[in-house]
């Protein structure tokens, strides 16, 4: 094989083992703030923490996951306003997504217009199973 050919090889290597490892990193993150983001009543430092973790993955890899639980950090921090519009923002750029749609009814307790839209859009995409017989 010409060397340039060996050397064009080891350098797409290296590339995509480079993007495997950001991905790892980014899941990683992502599933450290989604505990600290689930435990709900998070502290000053653990919001902290998961804020960190969050910018992290959405710089490594942006996808909409990560916006949703930035929205429930915003909702746990007490800043439900916040949250709604974080949250309403990803719903609608993505209105198939049912766990933007679940994340945002819970931050529209207290707004019964924007609870009733999510709870409609909930129902559509995930509806009920029904008993068995």
């Amino acid at each position: 094989m010409p060397r340039g050919m060996t050397l064009a090889l080891g350098v797409a290597a290296l590339v995509i083992a480079a993007w495997f490892a950001l991905g790892v990193r980014q899941a990683i993150d992502t599933d450290r703030a989604s505990v600290i983001v689930g435990r709900g009543g998070v502290s000053v430092a653990d919001a902290a923490h998961a804020d960190a973790l969050l910018r992290s993955a959405g710089w490594l890899n942006p996808d909409r996951t990560v916006d949703v639980l930035r929205g429930r950090l915003l909702l746990d921090e007490g800043r439900a306003g916040a949250a709604r519009a974080a949250l309403l923002k990803v719903a609608l750029a993505e209105p198939r997504n049912a766990a933007a749609w679940v994340a945002f009814g819970s931050a529209a307790a207290g707004d019964r217009q924007a609870f009733l839209l999510a709870l409609a859009h909930v129902h559509e995409l995930v509806p009920p199973v029904p008993a068995p017989r």
